[in-house]
């Protein structure tokens, strides 16, 4: 690639939203803690992409989308839990950790960086306008993936080949 000034001011990065529907989502690398500048509250950026699409577009397959978790309230305590449990890492996390986890802890983000990539969960999804009149992805609702007895496939792996064991 040739480095050099190309002049442009601004860039489009044409991030492809997925349009409303109910998808099996797959956890990806990329899990981050953030804080906002000016209120100071803590996130955890949770990166996801579609690996099937149970109800809506079929183009949706593949495309990603964050769900944001506001740790530092019961709300988002609550939705941790539920993530965990839906992707059968509550126990795990419960024998690492104990009952009464610091989820704001690093050595939990960094456990969850390492566990949950790989890990599916069913999701519905719609769009909706943010402040700023972009069009979001806002997610209603997660639930288990129900498996019937039989094994799950997913086309999506995360890019550490990792996501199961018990190698903290």
């Amino acid at each position: 690639m040739k480095l050099e000034d190309t002049g442009q001011t601004s860039m489009d990065l044409n991030f492809e939203i997925p349009e409303a529907g109910v998808s099996i989502l797959q956890f990806m690398d990329g899990i981050q803690k953030r804080t906002n500048e000016k209120s100071g509250k803590t996130t955890l950026q949770l990166p996801l992409v579609i690996d099937k699409v149970v109800e809506g577009p079929e183009d949706n397959e593949g495309k990603k989308l964050s769900h944001f978790v506001p740790i530092e309230t019961a709300f988002g305590e609550k939705q941790l839990a539920g993530i965990l449990t839906m992707t059968g890492l509550i126990g795990t996390f419960a024998q690492k950790f104990g009952d009464t986890a610091d989820i704001t802890d690093d050595a939990f983000i960094n456990a969850l960086k390492l566990k949950l990539p790989g890990k599916l969960i069913r999701c519905a999804h719609e769009v909706r306008k943010d402040n700023s009149g972009k069009d979001r992805v806002n997610i209603v609702r997660f639930e288990k993936v129900a498996t019937n007895g039989a094994k799950v496939t997913t086309k999506a792996q995360p890019a550490n080949g990792k996501g199961g064991g018990d190698d903290w």
